[in-house]
């Protein structure tokens, strides 16, 4: 289970939803992020798996600077799905497209964890070939998370080339035995791996960044 459920306030949500409450739609309200790892986990992703020409879902898309970073590297996606639960974050985002302006974006309002047929609606509906998560599942336990992407891999069983993309913070980063108590949560890095390599032939692994703070996974459908 997901833990204490409520529709309308899901607590898996709630540090993003304060933090914009609190804040409004700034970077801050991504919880603990710096912009130079955000920039990092984002390049380690575009280095891992080329997105030119895909139909790509950013879940849980924040203030769409996953968006923005594949736009001024110059990868040509073919279609930018952006997903957020906060409305408040979502409206920023459908902004930020018009204005900069990104090109080729849907946005949707979803919850990745409560709703169970959102990845399937994401294939069949918007014709998604990538989801990516960056950051977004760190607010889960890590069985909750594991919960999250089997549903993910599952939508990408009948897409031809279909690809999964996560990072998560890695338990094997050295300082993390004293690290403060927050939101994010660390998860068993070997664990997470050998659920990768247990459901797909071809998986890619690198925390070879940020001194190994986090985690980067590539699962692709053969």
């Amino acid at each position: 289970m997901f833990g204490k459920r409520d529709s309308a306030r899901p607590e898996y949500l709630e540090p993003y939803r304060r933090a914009v409450e609190q804040g409004g739609a700034e970077f801050e309200s991504l919880l603990g992020q710096s912009k130079t790892g955000q920039e990092t986990r984002f390049r380690v992703m575009r280095e891992m798996l080329d997105m030119t020409g895909r139909v790509v879902a950013d879940l849980g898309c924040g203030r769409a600077d996953f968006a923005a970073h594949l736009h001024h590297a110059g990868v040509e996606y073919g279609r930018y799905v952006g997903v957020e639960g906060i409305a408040d974050l979502l409206g920023f985002c459908r902004d930020r497209a018009k204005n900069e302006p990104l090109p080729e974006c849907v946005w949707v309002e979803g919850d990745f964890v409560g709703d169970k047929k959102l990845f399937e609606t994401l294939v069949r509906s918007h014709g998604v070939e990538v989801l990516t998560f960056s950051g977004s599942l760190n607010t889960l336990d890590q069985p909750d998370a594991i919960a999250v992407l089997e549903r993910a891999w599952e939508s990408l069983g009948s897409v031809r080339g279909g690809t999964l993309v996560f990072n998560f913070l890695s338990d094997r980063f050295p300082g993390a035995e004293g690290e403060a108590p927050g939101p994010g949560k660390r998860f068993n890095t070997p664990a997470m791996l050998g659920w990768a390599l247990g459901l797909a032939e071809s998986v890619a692994f690198r925390q070879d960044y940020m001194g190994a703070h986090d985690a980067t996974i590539v699962m692709r459908v053969e």
